[in-house]
């Protein structure tokens, strides 16, 4: 597990600046969100696309990083949200495209192990 998280923390994209105040905005939580998850502060950096997400909800790149994040922290049914929800978008990064390949890979050898085993555990 820890070869993955290495691999997720390159695979956040990078932030360049924006224009407007809003953007700038957006892409300074963004840029500390990559910073973070550099140094492994998984929570840090989903506290950091998540507030970029507030000021930019469609930005594929931002959904992008936000569902590295959750997928680092373990939330993996909501990284699978967020990547379709980047995936929705006009434009699509090749590192997202990657990055959920990758994840798409992992969540469906993850789903064959945990979920049966969640709703045979369920209460009747």
């Amino acid at each position: 597990m820890r070869f993955a998280f290495g691999v997720l923390a390159t695979t956040i994209i990078s932030v360049a600046c924006a224009s407007s105040g809003a953007q700038s905005q957006a892409h300074a939580e963004m840029r500390e969100g990559v910073r973070a998850a550099q140094r492994n502060y998984w929570q840090e950096a989903l506290f950091r696309f998540q507030n970029a997400r507030a000021i930019d909800p469609s930005d594929p790149e931002v959904l992008n990083n936000l569902a590295v994040a959750l997928e680092a922290l373990g939330r993996y049914d909501e990284a699978l949200v967020t990547y379709k929800q980047a995936l929705q978008s006009g434009s699509k990064p090749s590192a997202l495209r990657r990055n959920y390949a990758r994840f798409a890979e992992f969540y469906s050898s993850y789903a064959k192990r945990v979920k049966p085993k969640e709703s045979t555990d369920a209460p009747r």
